[in-house]
């Protein structure tokens, strides 16, 4: 063996006896930080192992320094696409490529999917270094088609949750207001306090476009049914000619009577009540 050769292959074994003992004290570290530094550690020192293992010792030595800034809980952003010398044809996928993955980093990736986060950046470098190298092709396909699967899984579980469409707002419940008119035993003459309800009542209609007005006859429990029945009515017609005179549509009136079928008081049959005397006049809209 020449002098020369001795000489190379004392430089060789140097060189990579250095690069051996930069992989074996990063192997050695206890990261700290947060997850997404630990996992970004453990992948940068799995590519320094990949690439010592094909003698790019240069590289190898690279993630190995990477792999130690992470275990330092330092910030370390992807490889910029400037720091290696890239095929000009692959210069634009991956600056867009890049640009995908810092979105991903920046927008909540480190803190809430700090796995995935790593795994894409990692996959990223290494694509990077590759396609410098450009000389093995499987390699390359292999660390592009991972990160662009991750990415896509990060940016998936990035996208915010879909927000729920309101439920539509409940159609409001129609105004009903009762008025209601009382009577004198056995009598279907208006009394003063009869007057002023139906003012009330009118008033109130005269504020609600399309007022539906209900008007409806009661009597109490004393006397026959069938005379109870007709008063009602008699009531009932006496409150609508009422509120027709005091300018209410007739068309938005509807009468009705019930006798003493549905007292508001309930009494014995052939009681009498005051309050089972009455017209109930409902206006809604």
């Amino acid at each position: 063996m020449g002098m020369r050769t001795v000489l190379l292959t004392g430089c060789v074994l140097a060189v990579a006896g250095c690069a051996g003992q930069k992989l074996e004290r990063v192997a050695a570290v206890e990261p700290t930080g947060s997850a997404f530094d630990r996992d970004l550690y453990a992948g940068y020192v799995d590519l320094a192992k990949a690439e010592y293992a094909e003698s790019d010792y240069r590289d190898s030595d690279a993630f190995a320094e990477r792999a130690l800034t992470a275990a330092t809980g330092t910030m370390i952003e992807p490889e910029m696409i400037d720091a290696r010398r890239l095929p000009d044809a692959n210069i634009a996928e991956l600056t867009d490529a890049r640009g995908r993955l810092v979105a991903a980093l920046e927008g909540g990736g480190r803190e809430k999917f700090p796995d995935k986060a790593a795994m894409a950046q990692v996959q990223f470098d290494c694509w990077m270094q590759e396609q410098e190298e450009n000389i093995q092709p499987d390699d390359i396909a292999a660390c592009q088609g991972a990160f662009l699967q991750t990415i896509a899984a990060l940016e998936d579980d990035l996208k915010p949750e879909p927000v729920a469409a309101a439920a539509p707002a409940p159609a409001p419940e129609p105004t009903v207001r009762t008025f209601v008119v009382m009577f004198d035993y056995d009598d279907s003459e208006l009394t003063g306090d009869a007057s002023e309800k139906l003012a009330s009542a009118v008033a109130y209609a005269g504020g609600i476009d399309n007022a539906k007005i209900s008007v409806s006859g009661h009597t109490d429990r004393a006397g026959e049914n069938d005379y109870n029945s007709a008063l009602a009515k008699v009531r009932a017609e006496v409150v609508a000619d009422a509120l027709k005179k005091a300018g209410v549509d007739e068309a938005s009136i509807r009468v009705a009577s019930f006798g003493e079928a549905r007292p508001a008081v309930p009494t014995p049959d052939g009681a009498r009540s005051p309050q089972n005397r009455r017209v109930e006049i409902t206006v809604s809209e």
